[in-house]
Parts: C-alpha cells; structure tokens; sequence
C-alpha cells in the first residue's frame, strides 16, 4: 500500500500557550534589544558629564595661569601688549583639546585706595583693564564691595581681598556644548550649551601696583 502522509495533531490553544512559555528560544536577544537604548544614552551621557567636568577644570586652571603669570611681573618694568598676548596664548593652549573659539579672558589690575570721605577702609577702582574674544572689561569705576560667598561679576569685589596696594584679577568664561546630547540638554534646560565662568584673584609679587604701557586694553585715570 503506498504512504499517506499523516497529519501531526492539532495543537489545543492550552498547550500552544504552554509551550511558548517554556519557550527560552531568543530570549537573551529581546532583553539586549529592550536594554541597549538606556545602556547606551548612560554611557554616552556619563561621557558628556565627565567632558565637561574636565572642562570646568581646565577653566578654572587658566583663570589661576592668567592672573599668576602677570602677577609675576618684575619689579621696575611695565606690563607690555607683547607681554600679554603670550601670556594669553599660554593660557588658551591650557583648554586643549578643547575649542577655545568661545574662550572669554579679562585681566586687570585693581587699586585699593584709602578712602576720602569717609576716611576708613578702602576703595576698590581699576586702573587698567584688557580683554580677549569679546569678554566684558572691568569697568573704570569704584567697584562693589560684595560677600566673599557672592557670585562673582565684574562690577564686585570681595570685601575680604581689601587692603593696601593692588590685585590683578582674572575673570574668565567658557562655553562648552557638548558633543551628545545636546538637545535634550536643551529640551531639558532650554539650553544646549554649558556656561561656565571663573574669577581669581592675585597679588602682585614684585611691584604694589603694576603699570600697563601698552594700546590693546583700556586705562582708568588715577585716583
């Protein structure tokens, strides 16, 4: 006789159901795919997080290398623009690698004068001011005396560096944006950048008050 094929029996909805639970067939794959997304978006955010704490670092060491450096001027001599451009270009190649297209730098030197009226304490007033890439000048005016714990501003100083003689002040800022990420930073924030700023202040190591002799800045009369 020859072979009829046979049909397997038909399988009961119950034990269908049964047999796709117990089935372990692929389950690895569908836990990597519903897990890879967060894993990545953790890494990839971890890793913007740590850029920009870097960042912030490097920022806060070419406030410090800034006002040090001019601070450093020997005794008898004049701060020249020749002077600071190299000082603001070893400064600069502190963010590295990191852009510095949105690197903002300010130097000043700042005179505390003995008040006139009243004649107790001192006034804070610039006596010469110079910028880089667009950053804001101390203005040549009496500055405001603020908290240590202020936040810092270019019209303030604090009350605890007042004092006879002169401080070179630094005040720079940075704007990172982050390589991922960013817009959901901005969907966020409603930015997509990272601001960041620093001041420091430094007292001159050879000379009470340093003089600027050069075109790039801008001077404040004498008080």
């Amino acid at each position: 006789m020859p072979n009829v094929p046979v049909s397997p029996p038909a399988l009961k909805p119950r034990s269908l159901l049964a047999r796709l639970r117990a089935d372990r067939r692929g389950v690895a794959a569908v836990e990597f795919a519903l897990i890879l997304p967060l894993m990545l978006l953790l890494y990839l955010g971890s890793t913007q997080i740590v850029q920009s704490l870097m960042a912030s670092r490097k920022l806060s060491i070419v406030a410090r290398s800034l006002s040090d450096l001019v601070a450093q001027q020997p005794s008898g001599t004049n701060l020249t623009d020749t002077q600071l451009n190299d000082i603001f270009a070893a400064a600069s190649s502190i963010m590295s690698p990191f852009s510095t297209s949105s690197l903002k730098m300010t130097v000043s030197s700042v005179e505390f004068a003995a008040k006139t009226s009243p004649a107790v304490g001192f006034d804070a007033k610039p006596r010469w001011t110079v910028q880089r890439n667009g950053s804001t000048p101390r203005p040549c005016s009496i500055l405001t005396p603020v908290a240590n714990a202020s936040l810092n501003g270019v019209n303030n100083m604090p009350t605890g560096l007042y004092a006879a003689g002169s401080i070179i002040v630094a005040d720079v800022s940075y704007t990172y944006t982050p390589a991922f990420g960013a817009q959901l930073l901005a969907w966020s924030t409603s930015d997509s950048t990272v601001r960041m700023s620093r001041t420091l202040y430094m007292r001159p190591r050879a000379q009470t008050l340093i003089a600027y002799s050069g075109t790039a800045g801008t001077k404040c009369a004498a008080y």
